[in-house]
């Protein structure tokens, strides 16, 4: 970012004269604000903050912190940066303001120029008098307040004839008006002048404004070799069974391939075991790739002129205009994923950010200096594709078209395009239709002519042409890789600079996902001429389109007979564009769409079952099928279910079914509650989703966004689109009321945020109700720590935590919980006193002593290990004596600089939420009797008693947190520790549950 401190001469007073960057403005007599600023966010006392209305959207000019509204400014400067004075002021005249209203009712009102007279003769005239104005707008305003004045009458209905209003299809339409204002003076190049100094280059870094592009290459070549050297990444290939193993050795390693794939790569994993496949690799001889693609890539540029289509508005330059920072770099590799696959060069992110540039001053450097040049480095150019089969059918996958080229170029460029984009992000609006192979035969040319028509900076532009010229990629496949490629025309599917903008027009005439377009049309001579149009734009660019991959229908319902195809053929370049017909469907982002019927139902539980079958026979442990089911199983039913507006019955099926698998993979009983599947984690269930109830929270949610829609079309269609039947039921499965009063009023009123917040709140306080199950389970409600395991099962055996679950959920197969129901001996089968219970068996029984008193003793060495570690002397059960008292027998003494700390810690089985507290103050009332006597056995000053409490299930008592800060252990370190006597908790009882199975068995 430039240096936008104001400054003055020696002598004079500071000039406080705004220096703008869009909506913020930054005032300081002190030229060299931004060095005190340095690689931190707060402000200098010096520098006042100025924020200008009206508002538009862009990035914090320090941090790049996306700004949506004024207020998200007002608060982002004081918070973030810790402005002392914040200043708004009218962009347009420049005045200062009080405050954000009285700056947003002045900006809706200023004028840049003086107050319009009705005598002058301008542009727009009214019709009814002599008065003149200079905007439509003004025209507006006046024939609003002289009733009809102004108006035009109209001559006939529209849409009379179907041909009328496209005379002029093809002239140019006028220049747009430049909303924005442009600052003329500044360009990239001039604000990086102002803005960088000697001082911020690091040692080893490039001067963005001395370092030419010949030594630009050569430091970059230095660099990745230094990245290479200091950051190695080793993998390790599974271990291959020797031939005698060979019997048994199919299972198992089987069952090692797929925990090294599962442990290394997850999705690759789940595409095995769900698809059946591995990593596809293209199978194609290599001549025919190569020869493909030269034709594509390498082929004569056919781009002609953008033509009547070059009429575009002027870009926003500002936030380009500035920088690149150290914190941007940072923030970007803190955005970007650890495990994306390198390019041609072998770096990924570890490379980047372990060791070699720490504070991304190096990478900035090189950036700045790359846009100052508006040239990248030609180790920068080159790339890797690798193909993505785009269909699972293997016949398809033998045609080329049916693989999809995914270009990687170098980290450090996916790094740097990642920066520019985050801080330029627009929306503007495609046409749809399926173009052939749209990415890649993208003129260069064209690229560069919307760059300049739209007013881009010079630099940026050169940057942006440079980057794609002398560049190339080599095709990887199974049989190898081609020779490099020139990419001569095409741009990269990968790059995150690559297209994803979105225009909102004001009529309806397409919908657009990518290169997949749909036209749109009220009769058959409309959709006419957008095929003309379209057949315009596809000359001038030099694009193509699949014409066997599109489709279209023309309904008609005279006298309320719906006809389908009744009418001539549409063509596309004289191309007749295929029918689809009245009993047949065209698949559209996911989902069928036909004539006649629209989308057409799915089926969920028929695409869950399958799915199911093969997580169950997959080598997979339980507590991975459950992961594999959640992150990659039931999302690929989601999307279908809430498109086609499943009803609750078949949702609640599939419910069934999922709920079903899940318990056979943790050998869970049938009779286990729903609620341990659906509460959340910090409540002490596995977090599973809810078909029945999300999808229609889902669909509740997008219909009241689409109901306040801030745009004008899509809040004016909402109501005519919406299926209030459907939705009705979806309102009462996910908010649990009825409707009151009118459905499109609740959609149009009801914040989105609030719908379906707490079903998993009612989930766990249905489950705490039930009689047997639900007990203690109060305990455990808004425990994050206790609950950690569920998540997180580290600490854990597998066969641990099945019996933590059932546990958990009071079905450990005792003869308490078998006889639920029915008369029948209860008699405990281990010691032959009591009732044979959870609680008896975990906290009473005497057949199970040696194991509670081994659960104990393990808690007391790691609370030894840890205080020895804090420095501190540990006496472990030392017998402490008093002639009144008698003797008592603490578990730990920790004695440190004439202080004493008496621990005792305790085991329980947590009933209710008051049973650790109650276990902790006896042991505290039982010791603190003892306190004259320890301190005259160790010559103490002063002794502390404390219960270390905690629940056989696995509770964390708040108070033990008190028993660690006493010890010294840094808060950053209780968390974790706690978690870890949490499960170690669990783990001694499961150990006992364990005996007493083996126990049971055999009597």
């Amino acid at each position: 970012m430039a240096n936008l401190a104001s400054t003055s001469s020696a002598g004079a007073a500071p000039s406080l004269a705004p220096r703008l960057a869009g909506n913020v403005t930054f005032l300081s007599p002190d030229r060299d604000w931004r060095r005190a600023l340095g690689s931190g966010s707060k402000l200098p006392a010096t520098v006042t903050v100025g924020l200008g209305a009206p508002w538009r959207e862009l990035p914090c000019p320090l941090c790049c912190v996306p700004l949506k509204t004024a207020k998200d400014g007002f608060a982002h400067f004081l918070k973030k940066h810790q402005a002392r004075n914040i200043n708004w002021f009218c962009l347009k005249c420049n005045s200062l303001k009080p405050g954000l209203q009285s700056a947003s009712c002045h900006a809706a009102k200023c004028g840049t120029g003086s107050r319009v007279h009705p005598t002058a003769n301008h542009t727009f005239v009214c019709g009814a008098c002599s008065s003149s104005f200079s905007t439509k707008r003004g025209l507006s305003i006046h024939a609003k307040k002289h009733g009809s004045a102004g108006r035009e009458p109209r001559t006939g209905e529209p849409g009379d004839d179907p041909t009328s209003g496209f005379e002029g299809l093809f002239t140019p339409l006028p220049p747009p008006k430049n909303k924005l204002g442009s600052r003329p003076g500044r360009t990239l190049k001039s604000c990086l002048e102002r803005t960088i100094r000697d001082e911020d280059v690091p040692p080893g870094g490039l001067h963005p404004l001395k370092s030419s592009p010949a030594l630009v290459n050569r430091t970059l070549s230095f660099y990745i070799r230094q990245m290479r050297r200091s950051n190695k990444i080793f993998t390790r290939k599974p271990r291959k069974p020797h031939r005698l193993c060979a019997a048994r050795g199919n299972t198992s390693s089987g069952f090692r391939t797929i925990q090294y794939l599962y442990m290394n790569n997850t999705a690759a994993a789940a595409s095995l075991i769900l698809d059946g496949k591995e990593a596809a690799s293209c199978n194609i001889p290599l001549r025919r790739i190569e020869k493909t693609y030269s034709e594509l890539w390498e082929k004569e540029d056919r781009y002609g002129e953008l033509g009547v289509f070059g009429t575009l508005p002027e870009a926003d330059n500002e936030p380009l205009l500035m920088a690149i920072t150290p914190n941007e770099v940072m923030a970007a590799l803190r955005g970007s994923k650890g495990k994306s696959a390198p390019g041609p060069d072998g770096l990924r992110k570890p490379h980047l950010c372990n060791g070699w540039d720490k504070d991304g001053k190096l990478l900035a450097c090189l950036y700045n200096t790359i846009l100052y040049n508006s040239k990248l480095p030609k180790l920068l150019k080159c790339s890797r594709t690798t193909l993505v089969p785009k269909s699972s059918d293997q016949v398809e996958l033998k045609g080329i078209d049916n693989w999809r080229p995914i270009t990687l170029s170098s980290s450090i460029l996916r790094l740097f395009s990642k920066i520019l984009s985050v801080r330029h992000k627009e929306t503007l609006a495609v046409v749809f239709i399926d173009l052939a192979r749209a990415f890649d035969s993208v003129s260069h040319k064209h690229i560069r002519e919307v760059l300049v028509r739209r007013k881009v900076d010079a630099g940026i532009c050169d940057l942006i042409s440079d980057a794609y010229r002398h560049t190339s990629s080599r095709v990887l496949t199974k049989r190898g890789r081609t020779r490099a490629i020139q990419l001569k025309v095409g741009v990269k599917q990968g790059n995150p600079m690559g297209s994803g903008y979105t225009l909102s027009g004001q009529r309806i005439t397409a919908l657009a996902y990518a290169d997949d377009l749909v036209l749109l049309s009220g009769s058959w001579a409309g959709m006419a001429v957008n095929l003309r149009i379209l057949e315009r734009f596809l000359e001038h660019t030099g694009l193509d389109i699949k014409i066997k991959k599109c489709g279209g229908f023309f309904l008609r319902a005279p006298n309320q007979i719906v006809t389908v195809n009744h009418c001539a053929d549409w063509s596309i370049h004289s191309i007749p564009i295929p029918w689809i017909g009245e009993t047949q469907s065209y698949r559209y982002l996911g989902v069928d769409v036909s004539p006649k019927r629209g989308i057409l139902p799915f089926d969920p539980r028929k695409e869950i079952l399958p799915l199911l079958r093969k997580i169950s026979k997959a080598p997979l442990k339980p507590t991975q099928k459950v992961k594999m089911l959640l992150t990659y199983g039931i999302l690929r039913v989601v999307y279908g279910a809430d498109m086609s507006l499943v009803g609750t019955v078949g949702l609640r099926r599939v419910d069934l079914e999922i709920r079903n698998a899940v318990k056979s993979w943790l050998h869970l009983s049938p009779s286990t509650a729903d609620g341990l599947f659906y509460s959340a984690k910090v409540d002490g269930g596995l977090g599973l989703p809810r078909l029945e109830k999300q999808i229609a929270i889902c669909q509740v949610k997008r219909w009241c966004k689409m109901m306040q829609a801030k745009d004008a079309k899509c809040k004016v269609l909402a109501p005519a689109l919406l299926p209030k039947a459907e939705i009705a039921k979806r309102w009462k499965v996910a908010t649990e009321v009825e409707v009151e009063g009118s459905l499109q009023a609740s959609l149009a009123t009801t914040d989105p945020a609030v719908i379906g917040r707490k079903w998993r709140v009612s989930e766990f306080e249905r489950w705490c109700g039930l009689r047997c199950q639900g007990r203690g389970l109060a305990t455990f409600a808004r425990d994050p720590i206790s609950n950690n395991w569920l998540g997180d099962p580290w600490g854990l055996h597998e066969s641990d935590y099945i019996l933590a679950l059932q546990l958990r959920s009071s079905t450990v197969s005792t003869l308490t919980t078998l006889s639920r129901g029915r008369r029948r001996n209860t008699t405990c089968r281990a010691c032959g006193r009591g009732w044979e219970g959870i609680i008896h068996v975990v906290s009473q029984c005497r057949s199970f002593k040696k194991n509670r008193m081994a659960n104990h003793n393990n808690i007391c060495r790691l609370l030894s290990i840890i205080g020895r570690t804090l420095g501190w002397e540990v006496k472990r059960e030392k017998r402490i004596t008093c002639p009144l008292l008698g003797t008592a027998v603490p578990d730990l003494i920790l004695i440190k600089n004439g202080r004493g700390l008496v621990v005792d810690v305790a085991i329980c089985y947590e009933v209710k939420p008051a049973t650790l507290r109650r276990r902790a103050e006896s042991k505290v009332n039982k010791y603190d009797k003892f306190a004259p006597s320890i301190c005259n056995t160790f010559c103490l000053t002063g002794v502390k008693t404390y219960g270390f409490v905690l629940g056989a299930r696995g509770k964390w008592y708040e108070g033990n947190s008190e028993v660690l800060s006493e010890m010294g252990l840094p808060r950053s370190r209780k968390k974790a520790l706690a978690k870890l006597f949490s499960a170690r908790a669990i783990r001694g009882t499961t150990s006992i549950l364990k005996v007493f199975k083996k126990l049971s068995r055999s009597a």
